[in-house]
C-alpha cells in the first residue's frame, strides 16, 4: 500500500533522532501511549524516504484500519508482507501498531535475518522490546519512545493553524487539555478536547489492558486510574496505593493492586520514575513517584482543578525532559528531595519544580536542596512564578517554565 502525501507538522525532534538510522541493517521502534503521534512520524519518515529515493518499495500496513484485520496473524503477515517485496529495490516494512497481530515477533525477526526489508514498527507497549522478541533479536534493534506534544511542539502546531494564541495561551491550553496531536490540530473547547481524550483513554484501556490481560471487569482498574491520577507527583510505593486503594473503595487485593499498576505502565498510560540517593547510600525504603504520559488524561477524567497546577507543572517538566531523552530519578540527599535529576550520555542536570517562589522557607527549601549536591552539573528551579523569569542564585540557575521549555539543554 502506497502511503499517501498529506499535509503534516513535522516534530524534529524526534524525526531528528530516526533520520541518522534509516536504511541501517536493525529494526527501528517506536513506541508510546495510543494515539501520541507514533503513527504520523511513521508516514514523515516513509514521505522522506520516497522523496530522496523514489524507487523505494513501501509496504506500510496499519492495523488500526479493520481493512487489514484479515492480515492480523502471523502467516499471513509474513506472506503479505513478503510477497510485496520486489527484487533490485529498496524494500521498506512499516507495521502500525504491530501488537496486535499474534506471533508478529517470528516475523519481524524473521524479516531481519533474511535482510529483505528496512524495517520499522510501531506499538503501544512498553513490553516490545522484551521477553521472547528479545531474544530474537537481541541487540539488533534501536527503539524510539514517542511522546504527545511537548511546549515547543505545541507552539508549531498552533502556529500551523493560525488561531493567533499567544505563547502564554498556548501553555495555558497545554496544561488544561494536554498534548495529543488530535487535539491540538483543531480548536477545541476543553469539554470538546476531554470528549475526545476519554475516547482514547477508553480505547488504551479496553484494547491494551482489558483485552490482552483478560479482565472481567474493569471497575477496580478504572478506580486505581483516578486515584493515581489524583496523586500524580506524590511520593509513594506500590503498598501506599493498595492501602490508599482499600481505604477509599474497600479492600483490594494486593496482587491485583500490584499487576495493575504494571499493566498502566505497560500501555504508557504513567511512567514510574524511581528515587535514588545522591550521597552513596542506599535507601532503606526507596519511594517513587507515578506520571502521566499525558496531563489531558487527568482533566479528562476527573475535571480540571486550579489548585493542582503545581502537580501539572511538574508533569509537564517531566515529560519535557524524557522527551529530549534523558533517564529521570527522584533525587534524595539526606531526606532531602531533589525533584528530577536528568541523565544523558555522560552529564545529568538537577531540577527544583516549583509552581510559586512567594515565601523564604519555599526558595529556602527549593535552592537549599540544589545547593548540596556539588559535582558541577547544572541546576536549575522551574517555576511559574512572573517574578522569577530568569536569573542565578549561587551558581543555582531560576527561570519561568516557559523559557525553560523552549530552551536547548
Amino acid at each position: 500500500m502506497n502511503v499517501k502525501k498529506t499535509k503534516m507538522i513535522p516534530r524534529e525532534r524526534y524525526l531528528n533522532k530516526i533520520r541518522p538510522h534509516i536504511g541501517k541493517p536493525y529494526i527501528k521502534i517506536l513506541t508510546g501511549v495510543r494515539r501520541g503521534g507514533k503513527s504520523t512520524i511513521l508516514k514523515m519518515i516513509a514521505e522522506e524516504i520516497s522523496t530522496k529515493n523514489p524507487n523505494a518499495n513501501m509496504v506500510f500496513i496499519d492495523y488500526e484500519l479493520y481493512s487489514n484485520s484479515e492480515i492480523a496473524d502471523a502467516d499471513k503477515l509474513y506472506r503479505h508482507a513478503s510477497g510485496s517485496a520486489k527484487k533490485n529495490a529498496m524494500n521498506v516494512l512499516m507495521i502500525d501498531e504491530v501488537q496486535e497481530v499474534n506471533g508478529w515477533e517470528k516475523v519481524i525477526a524473521s524479516f531481519h535475518n533474511e535482510g529483505v526489508f528496512d524495517v520499522y514498527i510501531t506499538g503501544s507497549n512498553s513490553r516490545l522490546m522484551s521477553s521472547e522478541f528479545s531474544t530474537y533479536i537481541s541487540g539488533r534493534y534501536v527503539s524510539f519512545n514517542i511522546q504527545t506534544l511537548s511546549f515547543s511542539e505545541s507552539l508549531d502546531f498552533k502556529k500551523t493553524i493560525e488561531n493567533g494564541l499567544s505563547d502564554e495561551e498556548v501553555f495555558e491550553m497545554m496544561q488544561r487539555q494536554g498534548g495529543f496531536p488530535v487535539v491540538w490540530i483543531s480548536d477545541h473547547s476543553d469539554n470538546d478536547a476531554y470528549a475526545v481524550i476519554r475516547d482514547i483513554y477508553s480505547s488504551i484501556v479496553l484494547r491494551d489492558i482489558v483485552q490482552k490481560h483478560g479482565l472481567r471487569n474493569d471497575t477496580a482498574l478504572k478506580r486505581m486510574v483516578a486515584f493515581l491520577c489524583d496523586n500524580i507527583a506524590n511520593s509513594t510505593s506500590l503498598n501506599n496505593i493498595y492501602e490508599g486503594l482499600s481505604k477509599k473503595y474497600g479492600r483490594m487485593r494486593k496482587e491485583t493492586v500490584y499487576k495493575f499498576c504494571e499493566y498502566l505502565e505497560e500501555a504508557f498510560v504513567f511512567y514510574r520514575v524511581e528515587e535514588e540517593g545522591l550521597k552513596g547510600k542506599a535507601l532503606l525504603s526507596p519511594k517513587y513517584k507515578f506520571y502521566l504520559s499525558d496531563i489531558g488524561i487527568k482533566n479528562a477524567l476527573l475535571g480540571y482543578r486550579s489548585e493542582d497546577v503545581s502537580k501539572h507543572l511538574e508533569n509537564i517538566v517531566f515529560l519535557e525532559m524524557k522527551s529530549r531523552g534523558y533517564d529521570i530519578t527522584i533525587g534524595n540527599v539526606n531526606g532531602n528531595e531533589i525533584d528530577f535529576v536528568c541523565k544523558r550520555d555522560n552529564s545529568r542536570i538537577y531540577i527544583q519544580v516549583a509552581y510559586r517562589l512567594s515565601s523564604e522557607k519555599t526558595i529556602e527549601r527549593e535552592f537549599g536542596n540544589l545547593k548540596m549536591i556539588q559535582d558541577g552539573y547544572p541546576k536549575y528551579v522551574v517555576t511559574m512564578d512572573p517574578d522569577w523569569m530568569t536569573g542565578d542564585i549561587d551558581g543555582i540557575k531560576f527561570i519561568h517554565v516557559k523559557e525553560f521549555l523552549k530552551m536547548d539543554l
